[in-house]
């Protein structure tokens, strides 16, 4: 039973009596768990704003049977995706962030500390003040499990923290900011500041090795360090390895790959891909880099034609990455090098949603005919 086929466990509980006790034990969803290592993919998050309209965000499933909680929101702008949990920011709510298990349908409000403003609406650009009334932030923002020991295949229900990393002026004088949030004590940390040239991208990913964030940088390959437990900003450089530096592209944080920093840019007709390790506290080496032929896997009018092709999402663990072209989104595996379109639309930023989905049924009808079994949708 593949685990981003949810649908098979439905059909299996509808098979028979002794099959639906199976899968309806509470020793089954562990045990089912632990055996599919990595959770898979059951779809991602995109944002969508017409001219004119406010912020949407989109859910597009791509497993057989998409989360209970997963679906459009209206006046939503969504930030990241982790460890079974999706982060939104909420303009038009009394509060700023909304945390989402899309599997149970739990999901928490979290106001942000004045202390953090300073984070959230960066003073950096002219046009920063219309943040708000355009219903965006400028900071990058994060979510991931806080439960010590966790494995992530099975996150529900437990302790999580969100983190902000941004960066302002003060006087001539360039800053960079973090805070961290905890559900637990559902309280704001205090601000953790730095005076640094390196201005976060706001509307990159992260990536998230224990407690510690890595946000990317604007103007360069340099990615930002926030260690939420010890409450400490440092800065490294990217992995850099070209042999010319006219034809070297920004590099995009993408994630993690096997516990290491993942980097990707497109230089048609290739995709170059970087990874870095990286320490619990910050620290990072080169590890290797891997060039990958795009001619088998996208169109050839897409190759030819003169407008960019760019990674904008990768889904951990599963080791897909999702390339923005300018007749749709595509998947690529990166083993065995798989690629598909998944979207016409032109989306600049990818958010997938990894979880386990495995249903609890009651008690089953009389009758033992599988077409007559009735399934209850209860998540567990």
């Amino acid at each position: 039973m593949p685990a981003d086929d949810p649908a098979c466990l439905v059909r299996a509980a509808a098979g028979c009596i002794s099959w639906r006790g199976m899968v309806s034990d509470p020793s089954f969803a562990p045990a089912y768990r632990l055996r599919r290592g990595a959770p898979p993919m059951l779809g991602f998050l995109y944002d969508d704003r017409p001219a004119g309209e406010h912020w949407i965000s989109h859910f597009l499933p791509t497993a057989t049977s998409p989360p209970l909680a997963a679906r459009d929101r209206q006046h939503r702008h969504a930030l990241d995706s982790r460890h079974g949990l999706a982060l939104f920011y909420t303009p038009r709510s009394h509060a700023h962030f909304l945390v989402c298990d899309l599997v149970t349908g739990e999901h928490w409000e979290i106001r942000a500390d004045p202390k953090c403003y300073k984070i959230i609406w960066s003073n950096l650009l002219q046009e920063m003040h219309s943040l708000r009334e355009n219903e965006q932030i400028s900071c990058n923002a994060s979510v991931l499990c806080a439960k010590d020991g966790c494995d992530h295949r099975d996150c529900h229900g437990g302790p999580f923290l969100v983190a902000l990393v941004g960066s302002d002026v003060e006087g001539d004088t360039y800053m960079n900011h973090a805070a961290v949030y905890s559900s637990a004590t559902r309280e704001w940390s205090d601000v953790t500041s730095v005076e640094q040239e390196n201005v976060i991208d706001g509307t990159g990913h992260s990536a998230v090795v224990g407690n510690t964030v890595y946000a990317p940088c604007v103007e360069d390959d340099s990615v930002v360090v926030y260690n939420t437990r010890e409450k400490k900003l440092s800065v490294i450089a990217a992995p850099l390895e070209v042999e010319d530096q006219e034809q070297q592209p920004y590099l995009d944080l993408m994630g993690l790959e096997d516990g290491m920093l993942l980097f990707a840019s497109v230089v048609k007709p290739r995709l170059y891909l970087w990874t870095m390790e990286a320490g619990p506290r910050g620290a990072a080496g080169w590890a290797r880099r891997r060039v990958i032929e795009l001619g088998p896997l996208l169109p050839l009018p897409v190759l030819e034609d003169k407008s960019d092709v760019s990674a904008v999402g990768f889904a951990e663990g599963v080791c897909v990455i999702f390339l923005k072209t300018r007749v749709g989104l595509y998947t690529m595996e990166l083993s065995p090098g798989k690629g598909k379109k998944v979207h016409r639309g032109y989306i600049n930023k990818v958010m997938p949603y990894m979880s386990f989905y495995t249903g609890a049924w009651g008690r089953l009808p009389a009758s033992n005919v599988a077409s007559r079994a009735v399934v209850d949708a209860t998540t567990i």
